[in-house]
């Protein structure tokens, strides 16, 4: 049924209200908040009317209506007149990420715990997809007379070191030959094309250097499967606990639910491009029941990649957590392009050990 004119104002006066003070509505300051341009009989007998369509409930036996999840729906598909950031909300976030330039795995980290801080909330922060990425840079740096350090660095930004122990000391040139071996039989490849056999292949390729250089060979395999693997990034869970919504039954599962890395991963990539917004049991998780889940989508040379999102109550401030949520992507997809568009020196954290 189409929601006439009046209704829907007063339904959006209702969820303003609410998302501001947590408390039941009533008629009387419904009243005052429209300015008293209609009498409190005419709201009262509106928002039965919206109760019985399913856009409001009564907790208790006062005269006040809270929204339910379907006024929810309406409001964000329809209703909320959405506010612009500031430029300086802007200047704020671009502040709280700039000190992880240079390096994608701690931009990563530092964007879910700024979101957290700005919104309130829990945020959840995936790093660039991986199985589809294709490997950028490998070295492989002397740590000592028997230890090594490898880099693997994709084209997603993603970054990882390993150090590797060999069974004897090995020459400069066995390590050179090494390197130069791993960067022109895989530079340029994807992680998911990398299995096995083709390190084995490698390894024979070497031929008497093949088996000194195993313990090498080995880690830069496990760089791999780690690099192909998506990555999710917590923050702020704490949050929740701060807000009256959520019991605390409800708050356990709902910690309980973040807790499970991989469910949560799967949430979150099973989402469409663009911005979605998923109310309670529109996620089918009971465990998300009474929450809302916010999130996006951040760009890597153009093209969607890994997923932004928060994760609050219900009575989320709609109106300025969407477009905060949006240039929080914006500014992690811009950081993560300079990042990978700089290819100079070794990126920061990958020292080696001595």
């Amino acid at each position: 049924m189409e929601l006439g004119e009046r209704k829907q104002k007063i339904l959006t006066a209702v969820i303003d209200a609410y998302i501001r003070t947590g408390e039941p509505v009533g008629s009387k300051a419904l009243a005052e908040m429209l300015d008293n341009a209609v009498s409190s009989a005419t709201i009262r007998n509106e928002m039965a009317e919206l109760a019985s369509l399913g856009y409001l409930e009564q907790p208790h036996t006062s005269a006040g209506r809270i929204p339910t999840a379907k006024a929810f729906r309406l409001y964000i598909d329809r209703l909320m007149h959405r506010q612009a950031l500031s430029e300086a909300d802007r200047r704020g976030i671009d502040s709280l990420l700039s000190g992880a330039s240079g390096d994608p795995e701690r931009l990563i980290e530092e964007a879910s715990q700024a979101l957290a801080e700005t919104t309130g909330c829990a945020a959840v922060t995936t790093a660039p997809a991986g199985r589809g990425a294709a490997i950028r840079r490998i070295e492989v740096l002397r740590a000592s007379p028997r230890m090594a350090a490898l880099l693997l660095m994709t084209g997603s930004g993603v970054l990882r070191t390993r150090v590797c122990r060999f069974d004897r000391e090995i020459g400069d040139e066995t390590l050179e030959r090494l390197s130069k071996a791993l960067s022109a039989g895989f530079g340029g490849a994807e992680l998911a094309e990398i299995g096995l056999p083709q390190v084995q292949s490698l390894m024979a390729a070497l031929g008497e250097d093949g088996l000194l250089c195993a313990p090498a060979l080995t880690a830069f395999y496990e760089l791999v499967q780690e690099s192909a693997e998506a990555e999710i990034r917590l923050a702020g869970q704490l949050n929740l606990l701060r807000h009256p919504d959520y019991d605390p039954g409800r708050a356990r599962d709902l910690l309980d639910f973040l807790a499970r890395r991989e469910m949560l991963s799967g949430l979150f990539s099973a989402m469409p491009l663009g911005l979605r917004v998923v109310l309670g049991s529109e996620s089918e998780r009971p465990e998300l029941d009474g929450s809302s889940l916010i999130v996006t989508r951040y760009t890597l040379g153009g093209h969607p990649d890994g997923s932004i999102g928060i994760i609050g109550p219900l009575r989320m401030n709609y109106a300025d957590a969407i477009p905060r949520l949006e240039y929080f992507a914006k500014a992690v997809g811009r950081l993560l392009d300079e990042i990978i568009s700089d290819g100079g020196d070794t990126p920061p954290g990958t020292d080696v050990p001595r």
